[in-house]
């Protein structure tokens, strides 16, 4: 649904069906960056934005569920003041991170300014009750190939004290024809051979391994025993079978990393991916200008940012929240990814755009943002009410 009004009165009115019921909440509020756009003036006297946001975030826990969490965009202008407010409202002991989201280059007029030059945004993320949220793991896609795992598993399948190993280089030239990984980089080219060797590495991510120190002091006892037993034993591979975690394998006192947990496939080629962590810098803000069919200068957010939390934040048919719909991007991203959405706007642009744009998703003649990786072909429907 998308709801036309003051969020405030709205998200009130809405907790006494959805208290609760609401997994996922992100909120791309104005910034107070003393502009003023054709749909609105983001212009407040920094007293005055805290009071226009503190009983706006206050509606936020109710309707979260107990798992959920809340996501809420600024830059540095408010950043402060926005921590303090989302500590008042949810509790310290309830924010779960603060990312850095790079936005954009330092070139441009941006680039004559003194000091740092301003590239990022902030998405700060709170829980309702931290020891209850789910959130889903999620990776990125790393550059270049990680050549610590530089060594081939010849056996995997056997029992791990029978386990062998050798050079990777040496292993790949002979798969691609050479007698030794010398004559492969002297025939092909230094980095030729090094693109055919991570090549060779992903297509047989499961022989791969790195050999890397665990902290002995983070470790379970049953752990450092093992460890303690490696280091008297450095040529045999041993293991700790773990029910509920990944077997914990050692060499020489080092543990046995396979590439194979770090390879994800996408689009029918495998691909080294990395944990995601709070720094954001893969998520281009370029091209989005007519991202859904709508034009709003400087204040679309990319499809993919809101993928990227709807994922980690969200399952399909969660319901899913946007007190600040503007041009409804969450909404069309929410919608596309088979989760339930609100959208809550108070200027007349949730007519102009959002609403134009929700009907071309669900016409399925939205073909821009996360169209294509999600599949979505259209169908479904919503409904528009005033607060």
């Amino acid at each position: 649904m998308l709801v036309h009004g003051d969020n405030l009165p709205a998200m009130k009115a809405l907790a006494r069906t959805f208290a609760g019921k609401i997994r996922a909440i992100y909120l791309d509020p104005p910034f107070n960056t003393q502009r003023r756009f054709a749909e609105y003036a983001d212009a407040r006297e920094s007293a005055a934005w805290a009071a226009f946001m503190r009983p706006r975030l206050a509606c936020l826990p109710a309707l979260l569920a107990d798992d959920g969490a809340a996501f809420v965009e600024i830059d540095d202008t408010e950043l402060a003041t926005l921590i303090a407010l989302m500590d008042d409202a949810f509790g310290a002991n309830n924010r779960v991170s603060t990312i850095t989201v790079v936005r954009s280059a330092s070139t441009g007029h941006k680039a004559i300014n003194k000091g740092p030059v301003n590239v990022a945004d902030y998405l700060l993320v709170y829980a309702k009750d931290r020891a209850r949220l789910r959130l889903s793991r999620q990776t990125r896609a790393r550059e270049g190939y990680d050549w610590a795992y530089a060594t081939w598993l010849e056996n995997p399948g056997d029992p791990h004290d029978a386990w062998r190993y050798a050079p990777l280089g040496r292993v790949a030239a002979r798969a691609l024809g050479f007698a030794s990984t010398p004559a492969a980089s002297r025939a092909l080219g230094a980095e030729r051979f090094r693109g055919e060797l991570s090549r060779f590495a992903l297509s047989n991510a499961a022989h791969v391994v790195r050999f890397a120190q665990p902290r002995y002091e983070a470790i379970g006892v049953a752990m450092q025993r093992l460890v303690d037993r490696s280091k008297r034993e450095p040529t045999t591979t041993l293991c700790l079978r773990r029910p509920s975690h990944k077997d914990f394998v050692v060499r020489g006192g080092n543990r046995v990393l396979f590439l194979r947990d770090k390879v994800s496939v996408a689009a029918g080629e495998p691909r080294l991916v990395e944990p995601l962590t709070n720094v954001w810098t893969d998520i281009s803000f370029q091209g989005i200008a007519r991202e859904g069919g709508v034009v709003f200068s400087r204040n679309k957010k990319p499809e993919r940012l809101l993928q990227r939390v709807l994922s980690m934040s969200s399952d399909p048919e969660d319901w899913v929240l946007d007190p600040f719909a503007g041009s409804g991007t969450t909404c069309a991203v929410a919608h596309k990814m088979g989760r339930r959405f609100i959208g809550i706007e108070e200027g007349e642009h949730l007519f102009t755009l959002a609403v134009p744009r929700l009907a071309r998703v669900v016409r399925g003649e939205d073909a821009t943002g996360i169209t294509r990786e999600t599949g979505f072909g259209g169908g479904g429907g919503f409904g528009v009410f005033r607060s």
